[in-house]
């Protein structure tokens, strides 16, 4: 995947939708369930676009 492609954008906008619904859990939430699974889920998003970008 190269830099400012579209599935690298796509990624991204992804990614970042998920850290705002994880921050909107972790204000508005009582239950921090939430807040980590969206967490957990942007960051292996963030991580797997990474591996992508260096192992392509």
């Amino acid at each position: 995947m190269e830099r400012g492609g579209k599935t690298d954008q796509l990624m991204t906008i992804i990614f970042m939708v998920l850290a705002v619904i994880a921050g909107a859990c972790l204000l508005f939430a009582s239950n921090r369930v939430y807040f980590l699974s969206f967490a957990g889920i942007a960051l292996l998003l963030r991580i797997t676009q990474y591996a992508l970008r260096f192992f392509k």
